[in-house]
């Protein structure tokens, strides 16, 4: 039988591979030696502010070097690495997803098992997620980082989950009495499209938790709009907004229009979302052109009914008294001292 001719030249039968013009194409594509394909796994202990009220400071400091040490531990034992340690929370990398996989198992069974200081259970989440990376001076940096770490954030103490890439990658080699359970799509906190979480599941360890701590949560109430890409970096700001909103009850973001200001709101209204109070809530106020009619365009997304001769206002500055409620307004400000994006909370 004939050769095949392409536009790389022809290319004869029994040749293996490209042919020698196109190699030499290939040879011309920039490949950068910093970027990795990684496990990527995130740890925290489940109320730490509580424990640490509970123990003390002295020992809580205990109880946090026997959990450092029990962590770093399995990761020496599996071939992790620890990149950071911030408090309570860890951050490592694996070349080998079924590595990781095999750590956070035994190291929760560890933790499970080990006798803490006054009688103490210690419940640590955890989140594994396998992508790129690039290593720079600044050290990890990558969206599938941020993944990971927004994944290990629903999670809750005890217990150990995955993304889909993660779970297809170990899917088939997991020992025999570990699972993996299909928890379906969760939408993250960074506002962007949802992922398909899974559970890792073994003997000896808790099979059942409440639901995730994801947007999707009905003990989170929201109506946060899904963003077409995920949050990162401005961990300034963010952090600075998340500051401000505790201790005052109005919060106003400024600045030139395309900037960000109602992006980084509601990434920070995402972030205060913790089951304590009443919700988060967007108010569009693109459509709004009167002053007059901003408290009822609040009422209507906070499903306040007015009362009949009453002004609309009040009825929603009584309503707002006894919730404890974040506000986005979002869209251009009408004619009046309203701002165009800012933050509410009410206190009891």
């Amino acid at each position: 039988m004939g050769g095949a001719v392409g536009a790389a030249g022809l290319v004869e039968d029994g040749d293996v591979g490209p042919p020698p013009r196109a190699i030499a194409s290939l040879r011309s594509i920039p490949y950068d030696l910093s970027t990795q394909t990684l496990t990527f796994l995130f740890t925290d202990i489940e109320g730490s502010t509580a424990l640490l009220k509970r123990l003390g400071e002295d020992v809580y400091a205990d109880a946090l070097a026997e959990h450092h040490s029990l962590i770093r531990s399995h990761l020496a034992t599996c071939g992790g690495k620890e990149v950071s340690t911030h408090g309570d929370g860890f951050f490592a990398v694996f070349s080998s997803p079924r590595a990781c996989v095999s750590a956070v198992i035994e190291t929760q069974r560890a933790i499970a098992t080990h006798e803490w200081p006054s009688g103490e259970q210690l419940r640590v989440r955890m989140g594994v997620h396998s992508g790129e990376a690039s290593d720079t001076s600044a050290g990890l940096v990558g969206l599938e980082v941020h993944r990971a770490a927004r994944i290990a954030s629903v999670a809750h103490g005890g217990q150990i989950l995955l993304s889909a890439t993660a779970a297809g990658l170990v899917r088939d080699w997991l020992p025999a009495g570990d699972f993996l359970k299909d928890l379906g799509l969760h939408r993250l906190k960074d506002l962007g499209r949802p992922e398909q979480i899974f559970q890792l599941g073994a003997e000896s360890l808790q099979g059942e938790f409440p639901p995730l701590r994801s947007l999707d949560n009905p003990e989170l109430p929201n109506n946060l709009p899904a963003q077409p890409a995920s949050f990162v970096g401005r961990d300034v700001e963010v952090a600075e907004v998340r500051r401000l909103v505790g201790s005052a009850r109005l919060v106003t973001l400024t600045g030139a229009g395309g900037c960000g200001k109602t992006r980084l709101g509601l990434q920070v209204a995402a972030e205060l979302l913790d089951g304590s109070g009443d919700g988060v809530w967007l108010v569009e106020l693109a459509s709004v052109s009167e002053q007059g009619a901003v408290p009822a365009a609040i009422s209507e997304v906070l499903g306040i009914t007015g009362r009949a001769g009453r002004p609309v206002l009040d009825t929603l500055l009584d309503a707002l008294e006894l919730q404890y409620v974040l506000i986005v307004l979002s869209g251009r400000a009408p004619k009046s001292p309203t701002p165009s994006c800012c933050g509410a909370q009410g206190s009891t």
